[in-house]
């Protein structure tokens, strides 16, 4: 046990790191900044602590997003007072939306400077609004306050941020002066009341987090409307472990409904299921639900699908039933058509379920489908690797097809999740995918995916724009500080590339200066700056031996792929207009 007793500060700094060691909360992300001097000694004192020091606050914060998202526990952000906590804000509202856990410390100026023009004083409680699951306004350390209140807090605070739903913890931490370890009279007898405590190396308080189970008559009713379900599908959405892909599975083998699988369920890049349709969103451009073969059940499980022609599906065809499974309580239902929601363990319910589910024989249409969409497999790979010149879809085609096992993936907003959702080969078994859809926003993605490394403890790649790489440029800086290399692959199509599919790219007035917003950059010299290994191939077979020789090299590692927009727009037209053909000339 590591406690300084150098000062009271030092002292409730040190409760507050031991106590979350305690709990195996161990990663903090320490922001530079005088008035959190006691948190950051305590850290950097502590043997058990684990940490990373970044400059940026918004990219820390991102960096915790990415390590909860591999981890499936928050890592601890530690900012100084005024505006640096003010930078959390993004990705307190990321981890708000797509519950993922986080825990902040931010450290502040004492009661009395507050409102005062005090420099770098601002009103850091309730910060984030309703963006947090939980909030404390920790009081200066003082000796008439119970050093166990410091551990209850803190255990209130892990306990809120990881139970569902989970998401961000604020605690406000005010200090005095000094905040060095400088040394100053503590009564002896303050800490009389933790002896047990110290003794041990056991959390204060213990909670225990208890699974929300469905009740009996869920179940029953979930299995009458697929018992009396002559056509329906499984759409699987994001998922968070691995216990929740092993109960869908058995349910989905049992059933014999074909399954649609979103890049973010874990189950996307697999054949690990027969009844798979992993090209479903593209099955979706043909007329594979219609009225003479009408469809009635979607059971969903999770959320955030990326594909806007499922949406399209849900808005244009009244479904008897639409039924998700997800383990919270905050409503998925954009195109409101939900008529059974079920908040629990997903495992638990696939579990509970597959007993009372009728064995379905009538394996016509998912035979079908499963052929259709082997068809479109083919239809992409030789639309693709016909001609040399490479393209976004190619690039997440081959990515998919090479990544190492048990490697990750990260992937960010805009066209590179598409790209990957709608192209990406299903060869793969153990590869865990990532990406930020609680609001989908472009920030924060390079510290986003070197957190996911850092959590996962292996090699990641990261599918990123050049927006989004502009915007999170001085993340690079610390690519070298995490354990496992990051491979960054930038798709450079010089501005926005997804403007380009949305209607306001038919009005050239506007569309260059104000959506496309060319850049003119290479990144070539970004890379060489932070020292990191650069390549720009031009071709597939170029990607391909970039990509492979990155991996070996086990380095951080920078792909630019430089491409362009209106070209690229027409080529996904293209590509598209063959699959339909392909499917519209096929005999099944």
């Amino acid at each position: 046990m590591t406690i300084d007793i150098s000062n009271l500060n030092t002292l409730w700094a040190s409760l507050i790191v031991e106590e979350l060691i305690r709990n195996n909360i161990n990663y903090f992300i320490i922001s530079i900044g005088s008035r959190s001097t006691p948190l950051t000694v305590a850290v950097a004192r502590h043997p058990g602590a684990k940490n990373i020091v970044f400059v940026d606050e918004r990219s820390a914060a991102f960096h915790a997003i990415g390590y909860a998202r591999a981890k499936g526990k928050p890592a601890v952000l530690i900012s100084t007072s005024g505006t640096a906590s003010a930078n959390y804000f993004p990705a307190v509202i990321e981890a708000s939306t797509d519950t993922v856990p986080m825990i902040i410390l931010s450290a502040d100026r004492p009661p009395e400077l507050h409102q005062t023009g005090a420099n770098q004083t601002i009103q850091q409680f309730n910060l984030y609004g309703n963006y947090t699951k939980w909030q404390f306004n920790l009081p200066c350390p003082d000796q008439n306050i119970l050093p166990q209140m410091v551990l209850t807090t803190i255990n209130q605070a892990i306990y809120q941020s990881q139970k569902s739903p989970a998401g961000a913890v604020h605690i406000n931490c005010m200090f005095r002066e000094p905040l060095a370890p400088i040394n100053a009279d503590i009564d002896q007898m303050y800490l009389a009341s933790l002896n047990n405590w110290q003794e041990q190396q056991k959390p204060y308080t213990k909670y225990t987090h208890s699974i929300c189970l469905p009740d009996t008559t869920s179940i029953n009713q979930l299995a009458e409307i697929i018992n009396h379900t002559n056509r329906g599908i499984i759409v699987v959405g994001r998922l968070n472990n691995q216990a929740d892909i092993q109960a869908i599975t058995q349910l989905a083998i049992k059933l014999n409904w074909p399954v649609f699988t979103d890049i973010q369920s874990g189950l996307r890049l697999t054949n690990s299921i027969p009844q798979i349709i992993n090209y479903y969103d593209q099955l979706l451009l043909t007329n594979i639900i219609n009225k003479e073969q009408p469809l009635e059940t979607i059971l969903q499980f999770g959320n955030f699908l990326t594909s806007k022609r499922f949406l399209q599906l849900l808005h244009k065809h009244q479904f008897s039933n639409h039924i998700v499974v997800i383990d919270h309580d905050l409503r998925d239902d954009p195109e409101h058509t939900v008529s059974l929601r079920i908040d629990a363990k997903i495992s638990e319910v696939c579990n509970l379920l597959v007993p009372h589910i009728d064995i379905n024989i009538n394996s016509d249409w998912v035979k079908k489908l499963k052929q259709k969409s082997q068809l479109v497999n083919q239809s992409i790979d030789n639309f693709l690797f016909s001609r040399q010149e490479i393209s976004e879809p190619a690039v997440a085609r081959m990515i998919s097809r090479y990544i190492p096992q048990n490697n990750g993936l990260f992937l960010a907003n805009s066209m590179p999740i598409r790209d990957m959702d709608m192209y990406a080969a299903a060869e793969s078994s153990t590869i865990v995918v990532a990406a930020n859809r609680g609001t989908s926003g472009i920030e924060g993605t390079i510290a986003s995916a070197m957190g996911f490394a850092a959590g996962l403890n292996s090699p990641v790649t990261l599918l990123i724009g050049d927006l989004s790489f502009l915007y999170d440029l001085n993340s690079l800086a610390l690519l070298k500080s995490i354990s496992q290399p990051l491979i960054i692959v930038i798709i450079n199509n010089n501005g926005g590339g997804i403007f380009s599919f949305l209607p306001i790219a038919n009005f050239q007035d506007v569309f260059e200066q104000y959506f496309g917003v060319p850049h003119a950059i290479k990144f070539r010299y970004s890379a060489q700056m932070f020292g990191i290994d650069y390549y720009a191939p031009d071709t597939n077979e170029a990607f391909m031996f970039a990509y492979q020789e990155a991996i070996n090299n086990q380095r951080p590692a920078v792909i630019e792929v430089e491409t362009d927009r209106d070209a690229n727009y027409d080529l996904h037209q293209e590509l598209q207009q063959k699959i339909v053909t392909d499917l519209q000339n096929s005999i099944m």
